[in-house]
């Protein structure tokens, strides 16, 4: 016979049945919890889910209150004015071709590195998917310079251009000439804004002296940033403790995805920094997948001092963040 389900107070529940109730989640999930999570200092991930049974707001995580708030509805007009103004203003078009223009300029400096062409990789795509592993052990011989180009220009490289006056007849202008003209990359990006750039620590690549470099995609270029002597290189390492089976002194690169929040966001408003997290996983990925065809040692890391190692990179943590991290060595 099927018992009927009793009906009780929410005090006689937390009385009788909420710590029998709780033992069970826990039991299953191996992790305590406490009533009081909601008044703690320190509010765990795991506590904030807990609580959320029980818990005022005051116990949600920020990127639940995020989601929460993001694009509820297609009523709200306010990315939709963005999006309308951008794509509608000659001004930033000629803002978006100007970057090539821009990007020579910084090539002329003579701390600017053309890269060689990058190797054509002729594996299998879904052999080199399948392939793919995280790999922390890594060996000591150096990255050869073909091989960071090749793994910088398949993660965000240029792969072709396109003209503006093919969606809108635009008059020729002094400064910008005849033709409007924009780089298309290897990745995706939302309104081809390509809000991340590629910042890299050199610890091990033939040719390339130790410090910290960014990419020019339009250029298929490299800029130091600054050179490192071994105070420095010590000082990235106190920052640095990446975990188990991670050698500092093994690693090839390491790059940072580095979001600039100004270059999507006066389009897509707050939805700006979603696209940029999928625009970082779509990089990366592609910097993964360019070195299981290179046979390189290559894994992807959480863990990562944010504001430290930004101080580190001259990132001023501000309209400027790093979202991700790519080591990146030989293999063993």
């Amino acid at each position: 016979m099927e018992k009927k389900k009793k009906k009780m107070k929410p005090e006689t529940f937390d009385r009788q049945e909420k710590g029998i109730v709780w033992m069970m989640v826990d039991t299953a999930a191996n992790m305590p919890v406490t009533i009081y999570s909601e008044s703690l200092g320190v509010k765990a991930p795991e506590a904030c889910y807990r609580s959320a049974v029980w818990a005022e707001d005051s116990t949600r995580l920020i990127g639940e209150e995020y989601l929460l708030n993001a694009k509820r509805s297609s009523l709200e007009i306010g990315m939709p004015m963005g999006v309308f103004h951008y794509t509608s203003s000659v001004g930033v078009k000629g803002a978006l071709s100007n970057r090539q223009l821009k990007e020579e300029n910084i090539a002329d400096n003579s701390e600017t590195i053309e890269l060689p062409r990058y190797l054509p990789l002729k594996e299998s795509l879904g052999a080199v998917i399948r392939s793919r592993r995280s790999i922390r052990e890594m060996g000591k011989s150096p990255l050869t310079l073909r091989q960071l180009a090749t793994l910088l220009y398949y993660g965000d490289g240029p792969s072709g251009k396109f003209d503006f006056n093919t969606f809108n007849n635009m008059p020729p202008t002094v400064s910008l000439g005849e033709e409007y003209t924009g780089v298309v990359r290897c990745s995706p990006s939302g309104g081809g804004l390509y809000p991340v750039t590629l910042f890299f620590v050199a610890f091990n690549v033939e040719g390339l002296k130790r410090g910290i470099y960014t990419y020019l995609p339009l250029t298929h270029s490299i800029r130091l940033v600054r050179a490192l002597d071994e105070a420095e290189l010590e000082a990235y390492n106190r920052i640095s403790n990446f975990g188990i089976n991670i050698d500092n002194d093994t690693l090839g690169i390491a790059i940072y995805y580095v979001y600039s929040l100004y270059d999507n966001s006066r389009k897509y408003g707050d939805m700006a920094m979603q696209f940029a997290y999928i625009e970082t996983g779509e990089i990366a990925e592609n910097v993964q997948l360019a070195a299981a065809a290179l046979n390189l040692a290559a894994t992807d890391i959480g863990g990562y001092e944010k504001g430290l190692t930004e101080e580190f990179l001259g990132i001023d943590g501000l309209t400027k963040h790093i979202l991700h991290l790519t080591l990146i060595g030989t293999c063993k």
